[in-house]
């Protein structure tokens, strides 16, 4: 089980970050992921990673979970339809793919599989699901977005719950490389239909404030203007 620690860093009194009024801005692994999140809600970490709920658990309604995933240096996974990574490790596909690529050999680039990339597939699983949406592409320079919702029957409280995964591509040097490697963040947001308007609401302004492989050599000063 990862051990974590938390310190509270005064911010230089020019720092670099920046986020609308109401939210806050999270950064993981030094700037490898960051996105914004309303200021009222609660980050914790546990075994499976870092999760963020719109209230203190047992009595939230919502939750953000982030996982990272930096591929091996080689020839290939640039290649990869991003959208067919997602929709194949949604399907449940991506373990097939993972045992073929084995096959082929080393070096060979392999679709992520559900289990690996999402924290909440064996879960999902035991559910009936519903409907998933088309998914949606995002384009911007040194990112490429890609995000789907589903619907399914919550097996505990027997009613109707949603989920939208969230599967990004950048490129950024981590502190102590050589050269700029591949980033792949899932995100996954939780939550009722009832929450759907102030969910999308959240959901909207971590797209647009998500940015990958920027990192920050200083926290306190935050990213260069």
């Amino acid at each position: 089980m990862p051990k974590w620690t938390k310190r509270e860093l005064w911010m230089d009194e020019n720092h670099g970050w920046r986020c609308k009024p109401g939210y806050t801005i999270f950064v993981a692994d030094r700037g490898a992921v960051r996105f914004d999140v309303p200021e009222t809600w609660v980050v914790e970490a546990d075994a499976e990673g870092v999760k963020i709920h719109d209230k203190p658990p047992p009595d939230d309604n919502a939750r953000i979970q982030l996982s990272i995933f930096i591929p091996p240096p080689v020839v290939g996974w640039d290649g990869l339809p991003l959208a067919t990574m997602l929709a194949d490790a949604l399907a449940g596909r991506g373990r097939e793919e993972t045992r073929r690529s084995r096959v082929a050999g080393p070096g060979h680039p392999t679709l992520l599989r559900r289990d690996r990339i999402d924290p909440l597939a064996d879960a999902e699983e035991e559910d009936d699901f519903i409907s998933q949406d088309p998914i949606t592409h995002v384009l911007r320079p040194n990112l490429e977005i890609v995000w789907t919702e589903c619907r399914r029957i919550d097996q505990t409280e027997q009613r109707e719950a949603r989920s939208r995964h969230l599967f990004a591509r950048g490129r950024g040097t981590p502190p102590g490389a050589t050269q700029p490697r591949d980033i792949l963040p899932l995100v996954t947001m939780d939550f009722w239909p009832e929450d759907a308007p102030r969910c999308n609401t959240v959901w909207k302004e971590l797209v647009r404030s998500l940015r990958v492989g920027e990192y920050v050599d200083d926290p306190r000063r935050g990213p260069e203007s």
